[in-house]
């Protein structure tokens, strides 16, 4: 290996040193999280509540975020930290794969850049503060390439088969990995069609789809929730499309990449035919721009997130820094890692930035909004749900449910979600029902009083507290409670 472009060292010093500063981010982040004030987003939230219930499939998403919380909380615990720890991980382990990968194509040197680049950007700076399906998905999706450069070099049987157990696994995760085998399948008609004569490729892709199986069998049974719901989100999104939303997604890509990175991936994209006529930059683009290319085009047809397609930025960023390493843009590198860690500084310190400039109602400026009160108003809820044991707790909304459930995870409080049309168009009205309750009790949160609905379905309708958690001088998250006697059925 050669450290600081040029000066030789050894593999074993330079994987201590990036092991190191993985270490150090990654503590970091754990140090980050509790000074934020915050609990967990509701998906988060949600997510947790399906880890207590493990199964094969839930209503928006496939089992590995359930499974990684499990596992998460079941080693460290069900408090905040307890539940993001192994998501949290998942960066960090990525950036490792993003090193293996880059020291095939490349060597050493690249890899380390490579790998600590992976570590910094934004974008996974970010998402490394919360659990979310891109964690795994991001993981097994580089994982899912190095296995696939592997086998190209050995076919070995155990290559092939380690790639289709990868991509099962990543498919589990999220079904965005299918992109990633529709890339591999064009990658080798494209370049490689000797191989699909071989049975190798087509059993890892049967391995795949085995291991996704069980995910596909529930869904079956549960007339297709995940299924229908990713294809809502994706082909029947009602927001409005345009070329400005893809220009915003276009801008986001830049920035979570960092302003450096992000410009080195536009040239490679303006320099096309030169990018193309590089065997290892044009591999690394062939599994990155076909996931941007399907987010791009639901960011023009009605919107898309930025993190959509955060699984792409490890091999873009690979292909970035190798552009930056070849051409001796050392310094330029090195500054393009500085602006980054400062970009994920800021975010990170953006409550105390906003407390030292002594920011008037910071609760409406900070990205971190959406998790903060929770945990307060479960304090506030916890002594009513002790002093009526045997009511079952409803929401009107996927949001208060998921928070309170979580908030009021020592009590285990029976719990159902407001569903008097039937439909499942949420996880709680998928799993819950209210009609086993009948003739008992009931305790309603909800953000707007209970509307005609209530009152005809129960003998009374009774206020009991409006709960108020500060967010700062100016700003409550409030929740109101409801007892609801004698439920009469939907």
């Amino acid at each position: 290996m050669s450290s600081a472009f040029g000066r030789p060292t050894d593999l074993k010093s330079g994987g201590k040193l990036l092991f190191g500063l993985a270490a150090l981010l990654l503590a970091w982040r754990f140090w980050v999280v509790p000074q934020l004030g915050i609990t967990l987003y509701v998906d988060e939230a949600q997510y947790w509540t399906w880890a207590q219930h493990l199964d094969w499939g839930y209503f928006s998403k496939p089992p590995g975020v359930a499974a990684l919380i499990w596992l998460s909380t079941a080693l460290f615990g069900d408090g905040l930290l307890g539940v993001k720890a192994l998501a949290m991980l998942c960066y960090p382990l990525a950036a490792a794969a993003c090193w293996a990968i880059a020291r095939r194509l490349y060597d050493q040197r690249i890899a380390f850049w490579a790998a600590l680049t992976v570590l910094t950007l934004p974008m996974f700076g970010w998402l490394g503060l919360f659990v979310s399906t891109d964690a795994l998905l991001t993981l097994f999706w580089v994982l899912a390439l190095w296995a696939y450069l592997r086998a190209l070099d050995s076919d070995a049987w155990a290559d092939w088969l380690l790639l289709g157990g990868v991509c099962g696994l990543g498919l589990l995760s999220k079904y965005t990995m299918a992109v990633w085998l529709g890339a591999a399948f064009l990658h080798l008609l494209a370049g490689h069609r000797p191989r699909l004569a071989s049975a190798k490729p087509w059993l890892a892709a049967g391995l795949a789809l085995l291991i996704l199986t069980p995910n596909i069998y529930w869904n079956f049974t549960h007339d297709f929730p995940t299924l229908k719901h990713t294809a809502d989100i994706t082909l029947n999104k009602k927001a409005a499309g345009g070329l400005a939303p893809l220009a915003e997604f276009w801008a986001a890509q830049w920035i979570s990449f960092g302003p450096i990175v992000g410009s080195v991936f536009f040239i490679l994209l303006a320099q096309a035919r030169q990018s193309w006529r590089d065997d290892r930059t044009r591999l690394l683009l062939w599994f990155a721009l076909p996931l941007w290319l399907v987010v791009s085009a639901q960011a023009l047809k009605g919107g898309a997130n930025a993190n959509w397609a955060a699984p792409a930025f490890a091999p873009a960023a690979i292909a970035a820094v190798a552009w930056l390493v070849q051409r001796k843009k050392q310094r330029l590198l090195l500054i393009a890692l500085a602006i980054n860690l400062l970009l994920v500084g800021v975010v990170y310190h953006w409550p105390s930035l906003l407390a030292a400039a002594d920011v008037q109602n910071p609760a409406k400026k900070t990205p971190f909004n959406r998790a903060m009160g929770w945990d307060e108003l479960g304090r506030q809820l916890t002594p009513i749900i002790a002093a009526h044991p045997d009511s079952v707790l409803i929401a009107d909304n996927r949001t208060l449910l998921a928070h309170m459930l979580y908030e009021l995870r020592d009590l285990k409080p029976a719990a159902a979600s407001w569903n008097p049309s039937g439909a499942a168009s949420d996880h709680y009205k998928l799993t819950t029902d209210l009609r086993p309750w009948l003739g008992k009790d009931a305790l309603l949160i909800t953000e707007d009083p209970p509307g005609a609905d209530f009152a005809s379905r129960f003998a009374s309708v009774e206020p009991l507290a409006v709960l108020q958690a500060p967010l700062d001088a100016q700003t409550t998250r409030d929740m109101k409670v409801y007892l609801l006697r004698d439920f009469k059925g939907y």
